[in-house]
C-alpha cells in the first residue's frame, strides 16, 4: 500500500520511522535542500515539487495510492492538496491542522485531522500532570481515553462504581497489582489501581477533579475525634486552635480533658467556661482532679481519637513531651503541640522522601486543601564543602512535593537554605503557622528535630506517628 506526505516536516520523518514496512511512501516537498537532509530508517520515495500540482501527485504515485498526509504550515495548501485527493477516491486522508478557525473546512472533506496545539499540549500535560498517564482522543475528537492512577487521597478511592456513575463516562478497565480487571457496578477503585476512563471531551475537567484530584480526609485516618488536654488555666487558650481545628478537619467531634482545679478562684463551673469559649462548639467534658498520662492513655485507648491538641506553650518539660510522643507512637495517634498560631496561612515541612499514606508530606496537603492555606517546604542543605547529596534524588521528591500541590490545587513554595536542619527550620518558623513532622523508626536525628522545633520555633507543631 501506498502513503503520499506533503511536507518534509519533522513529524513525517518519526511517521515514516514508525509505520509498518507494508507502506511504501513517497514525500513531496518543494524545498529541495529540505529533501536531501531529510533521512528515514528505511527506503523511500523523494518528489521535488508543489504538492498542489496533479502532474507532482501523478508522480509520487496519487493514482494506486492508498492514503494521503498533508503536513505544511499552510492550510490553503492542504486543504487544495486533499480536494485533488478526494476526486482520486483515496481511501485514508489525513491533515495536520495549523489554525483552529479551518476545522470545519477540513471536516466538510471528511479527513481525519491532527490538532498540533492539542497534541503539544497533551504531552506538556503528562509532564505537569504525571497522574494522567496516557489520554487519547478518538471519534473525531468528540471522546477521549484516559489512564489515571489512583492515590490514597482520590475521591473515588474505596468507592464502588455503581456509587460514582454517570452517564458523561464510563470506566473500562482497571489494572491492579499486574492483572487487568474488567470492572462491574460492585467493583471497588482502590489506591495505586490504573483506571481506564472513556469519556466524552466536554466532561473533561469533572472526570479530571473525580478520579485525578484530592480529597481531605484528616484525621479519619487516625480516628474521628479531637482531644484537647486543659491542665492549668493558661492552657485554655489553646481550646481555640482545637476548635479551630476541627471544624478545618474531617473531625466529627472535640473531647476536652480538663482539671477539675482548672481555676483557682472557682468563680464558676470549668465546663461553663470551655462552653463561653467554644461559642457554639458541641464538646464533653472529662474532668479530672490531676490530668495525668494515664488519663490521657486511658482516653486514646478507649476512643476514637484522631488527633491529641497538647499545650506547648506553657510547662511542656522534656520529659513530659517524650511521654506524650511515645503514647503518640504506641497508639499511633498524632499530637498537635498547640502554640496557638492559628488560623494558618501557611503550613511548614522538612523536604524528606516519605511518600506513604499518612506521611507528614501526604497529611500537610490534606490539611492545605481542607483549611484553604499555602505549603512551605523547606530544604536545608549542608554547608557545600560538607555536600554529598544526591541532586535527582532531590530533584524527584520536589517535583512529588509540586504534583501533591497540584492534585490538592494548593499554593506551593520551596525554600532554599543550608545549615543545622532544626535551628533553620525553626527560625523560618515565622513564615508558617503550623510546622508538618514526623519521625522514621529510630531515627535518634529527627527526634531531636522533633524535641527542638516543637520548643524554639513560633508556630504550633503537628506530630505525625510512624
Amino acid at each position: 500500500m501506498k502513503v503520499i506526505i506533503i511536507g518534509a516536516q519533522g513529524e513525517a520523518k518519526e511517521l515514516i520511522n514508525r509505520i509498518s514496512s507494508g507502506w511504501s511512501v513517497a514525500v513531496i516537498d518543494l524545498d529541495q535542500e529540505k529533501l536531501r537532509n531529510f533521512t528515514t530508517n528505511r527506503q523511500i520515495e523523494k518528489i521535488q515539487g508543489d504538492g498542489t500540482s496533479t502532474l507532482v501527485l501523478k508522480k509520487a504515485g496519487i493514482e494506486d495510492a492508498s492514503a494521503l498526509i498533508t503536513l505544511t504550515s499552510s492550510d490553503e495548501v492542504n486543504l487544495e492538496v486533499l480536494n485533488l485527493a478526494k476526486q482520486k477516491n483515496i481511501l485514508r486522508l489525513s491533515s495536520v491542522v495549523n489554525e483552529r478557525k479551518n476545522i470545519e473546512k477540513f471536516k466538510e472533506l471528511d479527513v481525519e485531522i491532527v490538532d498540533s496545539d492539542v497534541l503539544v499540549a497533551r504531552r506538556f500535560e503528562h509532564i505537569l500532570e504525571p497522574r494522567r498517564v496516557v489520554s487519547q482522543a478518538f471519534a473525531g475528537g468528540r471522546a477521549e481515553a484516559i489512564e489515571i492512577e489512583i492515590t490514597s487521597d482520590s475521591p473515588v478511592r474505596g468507592k464502588s462504581l455503581k456509587e460514582i456513575g454517570s452517564d458523561f463516562y464510563i470506566v473500562g478497565a482497571i489494572f491492579r497489582k499486574g492483572k487487568v480487571i474488567i470492572p462491574h457496578g460492585d467493583t471497588i477503585i482502590e489506591t495505586e489501581d490504573l483506571v481506564t476512563v472513556v469519556l466524552q471531551s466536554g466532561a473533561f475537567s469533572s472526570v479530571i477533579n473525580l478520579f485525578s484530584g484530592s480529597e481531605s480526609r484528616f484525621p479519619l485516618e487516625f480516628g474521628k475525634d479531637i482531644l484537647v488536654i486543659l491542665e492549668s488555666e493558661e492552657s485554655l487558650k489553646n481550646l481555640s486552635e482545637a476548635e479551630y481545628f476541627i471544624r478545618n478537619t474531617k473531625a466529627a467531634s472535640l473531647k476536652v480533658l480538663s482539671n477539675s482545679n482548672l481555676f483557682s478562684n472557682k468563680l464558676e463551673p470549668t465546663e461553663d467556661t470551655i462552653r463561653a469559649i467554644l461559642k457554639d462548639q458541641d464538646f464533653e467534658n472529662i474532668s479530672s482532679n490531676k490530668v495525668s498520662l494515664k488519663d490521657i492513655e486511658s482516653i486514646l485507648k478507649s476512643e476514637s481519637i484522631g488527633t491529641l491538641v497538647y499545650p506547648s506553650n506553657v510547662n511542656l518539660s522534656k520529659s513530659k513531651f517524650k511521654n506524650i510522643v511515645q503514647l503518640s507512637n504506641k497508639y499511633k495517634i498524632p499530637v498537635l503541640f498547640s502554640k496557638s498560631t492559628y488560623p494558618y496561612k501557611t503550613i511548614g515541612i522538612l523536604v524528606n522522601n516519605d511518600f506513604e499514606s499518612n506521611s507528614p508530606n501526604t497529611i500537610s496537603f490534606d490539611l492545605s486543601n481542607s483549611m484553604s492555606c499555602s505549603v512551605l517546604a523547606v530544604n536545608v542543605s549542608k554547608p557545600k564543602f560538607l555536600q554529598n547529596e544526591d541532586q535527582s534524588i532531590l530533584k524527584s521528591t520536589l517535583e512529588k512535593l509540586q504534583n501533591l500541590a497540584l492534585a490538592q490545587n494548593t499554593n506551593f513554595l520551596i525554600e532554599q537554605t543550608e545549615g543545622n536542619e532544626a535551628k533553620v527550620f525553626s527560625e523560618l518558623s515565622t513564615k508558617f503557622e503550623l510546622s508538618v513532622l514526623g519521625i522514621s523508626t529510630n531515627n535518634w536525628q529527627e527526634r531531636k528535630i522533633l524535641d527542638y522545633v516543637t520548643k524554639s520555633s513560633n508556630s504550633s507543631v503537628l506530630y505525625i506517628p510512624k
